[in-house]
C-alpha cells in the first residue's frame, strides 16, 4: 500500500486545487452558454408565441431590453448572495455534511447551478420570466467562486505558493470561455441534438465534476488522509494558530472594511476587472469599426490578444512566488508597476498611435503586463488578510459585478457610437491615466505583515 507522500509525491494539494479550478469553471460556464445560443434558438421559426397586438413571434426572438434582463438577471444573483454565501462557507464549512450530504456549500450551489442549467431550455420554452428564474440561480451560485477560491488559498495554499494558487484558480473565466462557446457552437449546429443539449451537456459535465470535488475536498488539509506530514508542515509553514485554525474563528468584518489596505486592494481589484471587460467585451468592436479589420480577421486578432497573457501570467504567477532576490513588499510593488503603470501606458498609447497594427501590439501588451495582478494586490490581500482572505476575495467578486454595469455605463456615456474614434481615445488614455494613479496608492499602503485583525487577542 503506498503511502500519500509515494501516491502524490508530497503534492496532493495541486491535486485539489486542478480540480477545484474545474468545478469554478463549471459554475462559470453554465452562465455564458446562453451568450453564444442566442444565435441560434432563434432559427426555429415554426416555434412562434402570440404577441399582444396579436402579431407573431419567434418565441426566442428576445428584444434588446429582454436580452439585457436574461444577462444581468445573473448579476443581479451574484450581487445579492455573494456575502451571505461568504458568511456561510467561512462559518459553516464541512460541519453541515450531514445536512447537506456535502462536504462543503460550495459543492451544493455547484450542483445548484448544474441544476438551472439544466432546466433552462424547459423553462425558456414555459416563459421568459421562469428563463429569469434559472439565471437568478445561476448568479446565487456564481457567488460561490471567488470566496471559495479564497477559501482555498487560506486553508491550503502555502505562504510561499499564494501567487500561483490565486494566478490559477482565478484563471478559470478565461479557459471556460475557450472551452464552452466550441461546444455551444457545435452543438448549435448538429440538428439531431440542438442548442438544448449544450445546456444538458454542461449540466451532467458539472455534476460529475463536483462528485468528483466531494469525494477529494476537506476544509482542513490536515484531516486529509493524502496529504503527507511533510506537506502539511510545508503548508502551515510562516502561519499562525490563528490562520490554521481559521474555521473557527470569526471573521472581523469591521476591522477588513475599514484597513486602508485591503480597500486600496479592493480598488485595484475593481480596476483590473474594468480592464479585462475593455479587453474581453469591446476589443471585437473597436477593431471591426474603428480599426476596421473584417469580422474573420477580428475574431483571429481578439484569440491572439487573449491568448498572449497566458504564458507570462504562468511565469508572473512562479517568479513572484520562488523569487528571492527582494522582500516581499519590494515584489509586490515591482509585479503592480507592470499591471498598473506599464499597463496604464500601453492604453494610452492606442489612443495615441496611427498604425492600427501597432495597436494590435499595444492590446497584446495590455493583457500581458495586466496578467501580473496574482503577485501584486492579490497577493498583498493574503498577507494582510491572512485567515481571512476568503472575505476579502468574496468582496472582489461583488465588485465584479458592479464593474459588469459601470464599465457598459461609461462607454455608452463617452462613446456616442462604435466608430467614435474620439470617444475611444478619451476611455483609453482616462482609465490608463487612473490606473497608473492607483499604483502609487498601492505603493503607500502596500506591506506583508498581518493585519491586528488576524492577531489573537493575547498577540494583540
Amino acid at each position: 500500500i503506498l503511502s500519500p507522500s509515494q501516491m502524490f509525491l508530497n503534492r496532493f494539494r495541486f491535486v485539489l486545487c486542478i480540480v477545484s479550478f474545474f468545478a469554478l469553471a463549471s459554475i462559470y460556464s453554465n452562465h455564458i452558454i446562453i451568450n453564444l445560443t442566442f444565435i441560434c434558438m432563434t432559427k426555429d421559426g415554426n416555434d412562434t408565441i402570440k404577441m399582444p397586438d396579436g402579431s407573431l413571434r419567434q418565441r426566442f426572438d428576445y428584444t434588446t431590453t429582454e436580452k439585457s434582463m436574461i444577462l444581468s438577471s445573473i448579476g443581479i444573483g451574484t450581487m445579492l448572495a455573494t456575502f451571505p454565501i461568504t458568511h456561510l462557507i467561512a462559518k459553516i464549512g464541512a460541519r453541515w455534511a450531514m445536512l447537506f450530504f456535502l462536504r462543503h456549500p460550495f459543492c451544493f450551489f455547484g450542483l445548484l447551478s448544474c441544476l438551472a442549467t439544466a432546466f433552462i431550455p424547459w423553462a425558456a420554452r414555459e416563459g421568459f420570466w421562469w428563463l429569469l428564474v434559472c439565471r437568478f440561480f445561476q448568479g446565487i451560485a456564481y457567488a460561490s467562486d471567488f470566496t471559495t477560491i479564497g477559501k482555498i488559498c487560506v486553508e491550503w495554499a502555502p505562504m510561499r505558493e499564494i501567487s500561483l494558487f490565486v494566478g490559477f484558480l482565478t484563471a478559470f473565466n478565461f479557459w471556460s470561455s475557450v472551452i464552452t462557446n466550441p461546444v455551444s457552437a457545435w452543438f448549435c449546429q448538429n440538428e439531431a441534438l440542438g442548442w438544448e443539449w449544450s445546456f444538458y451537456a454542461h449540466a451532467i459535465a458539472g455534476t460529475a465534476i463536483f462528485t468528483i470535488w466531494w469525494l477529494i475536498y476537506r476544509d482542513d488539509p490536515s484531516e486529509h488522509g493524502a496529504v503527507s506530514v511533510k506537506e502539511l508542515k510545508r503548508i502551515h509553514k510562516d502561519k499562525s494558530e490563528e490562520h490554521k485554525d481559521a474555521k473557527n474563528r470569526d471573521v472581523p468584518y469591521w476591522d477588513i472594511i475599514k484597513n486602508k489596505t485591503i480597500i486600496v486592494c479592493w480598488i485595484s481589484a475593481f480596476l483590473d476587472i474594468c480592464s479585462t471587460l475593455l479587453l474581453v467585451t469591446y476589443a471585437p468592436i473597436y477593431f471591426n469599426k474603428v480599426l476596421k479589420f473584417d469580422v474573420a480577421t477580428t475574431g483571429i486578432l481578439v484569440s491572439i490578444v487573449s491568448f498572449s497573457q497566458l504564458p507570462f501570467k504562468t511565469v508572473f504567477c512562479i517568479t513572484s512566488d520562488r523569487m528571492h532576490c527582494m522582500s516581499e513588499r519590494w515584489k509586490m510593488i515591482f509585479y503592480n508597476f507592470f499591471a498598473f503603470v506599464l499597463c496604464g501606458a500601453f492604453y494610452a498609447a492606442i489612443a495615441l498611435t496611427p498604425w492600427r497594427e501597432v495597436a494590435v501590439l499595444l492590446f497584446c501588451l495590455v493583457a500581458i503586463t495586466s496578467s501580473a495582478t496574482p503577485g501584486s494586490f492579490y497577493k498583498c490581500a493574503n498577507y494582510v488578510a491572512r485567515q481571512h482572505t476568503h472575505f476579502v476575495i468574496s468582496a472582489i467578486q461583488f465588485s465584479k459585478c458592479v464593474s459588469l454595469f459601470a464599465a457598459p455605463a461609461l462607454v455608452a456615456m463617452l462613446v456616442k457610437n462604435d466608430e467614435d474614434t474620439k470617444g475611444w481615445n478619451e476611455i483609453f488614455i482616462g482609465f490608463g491615466s487612473v490606473i497608473i494613479v492607483a499604483h502609487f496608492a498601492f505603493w503607500a499602503v502596500v506591506t506583508e505583515e498581518p493585519a491586528e485583525f488576524t492577531k489573537s487577542r493575547s498577540e494583540r
